[in-house]
């Protein structure tokens, strides 16, 4: 924990809570609200079912790869740099995204956006460990997971909204959108919690012998992957699975579809 905690956030706590809650909600925003477009942009962009679930698999290939070095990074350069770059890399890769005219495109920036999202979800758990003691960080860390599960109610039924009145081009607008107003506030608001003499040198070679170490712990795998990857793969599943059931299976219309996907990520969280 940072000593000088006090003094880094005047405001009451629980806007702090807030600010954080929103940062980590960028990621499941992005993935879920341009679901219930997915036959529209097929149409539009000429490509297949499969070429469109690239599109969601570049997004999480880049996202699972970043999250390898986002906590690294920001224990070396510190909290704020590695948030605001990477909300100005998400922000120019919906804009990306917006403007794509081929599905090849799309997938490029989608991916840059996964390599870009996964900075709000780490940094703001390390924010959270800088700025208040064990006992409370578990308080918050419960009342930011909270605010992090609204983002993937809320985000299918946007995005089916704005595609219908407005076409797909508009959610990744919008989402470009959503990246200002975040840079905006957290390049105006977040305190940089990490102190200088706390921070260590990035080393790709050590992060990589200490993974290494981990994976190959037996204790780490009896006790993780079983615990973890059922939830997980279930989870990702559904955010693969659910514009081929909504729009084929069921032949729901967009705008229907973004309150039918919704629950599914309540759904697959609930057992961890």
């Amino acid at each position: 924990m940072n000593p000088n905690a006090d003094q880094l956030w005047r405001a009451p706590r629980w806007t702090l809570s807030v600010l954080l809650a929103v940062l980590g909600m960028l990621g499941p925003f992005s993935i879920d609200t341009y679901i219930p477009a997915f036959a529209g942009m097929a149409r539009t962009l000429g490509a297949t079912p499969v070429e469109m679930q690239q599109t969601l698999s570049a997004y999480l290939f880049g996202f699972a790869f970043m999250n390898l070095f986002h906590g690294a990074l920001a224990d070396s350069f510190g909290r704020r740099p590695v948030v605001l770059s990477g909300i100005a890399m998400f922000t120019l890769a919906s804009a990306g995204c917006a403007l794509s005219q081929s599905v090849e495109q799309l997938v490029f920036f989608r991916a840059l956006q996964g390599l870009s999202t996964g900075a709000g979800i780490v940094v703001s758990r390390a924010v959270i460990r800088d700025m208040y003691p064990p006992a409370q960080a578990q308080q918050v860390m419960s009342q930011v997971t909270i605010y992090f599960g609204v983002a993937p109610a809320i985000a299918p039924i946007v995005g089916g909204w704005l595609f219908v009145h407005l076409g797909w081009h508009s959610i990744f607008w919008f989402l470009t959108g959503v990246g200002v107003v975040l840079w905006a506030t957290n390049y105006r608001f977040l305190p940089e919690t990490l102190p200088h003499e706390a921070r260590q040198p990035f080393e790709v070679k050590h992060l990589m012998r200490g993974y290494w170490q981990l994976g190959s712990s037996p204790r780490f795998c009896c006790w993780h992957w079983p615990a973890v990857c059922p939830s997980t793969a279930c989870f990702f599943t559904c955010c693969q699975h659910r514009p081929f059931w909504v729009s084929i299976c069921l032949c729901s219309p967009p705008s229907f579809s973004g309150f039918s996907c919704s629950p599914f990520p309540a759904s697959c969280r609930a057992p961890g």
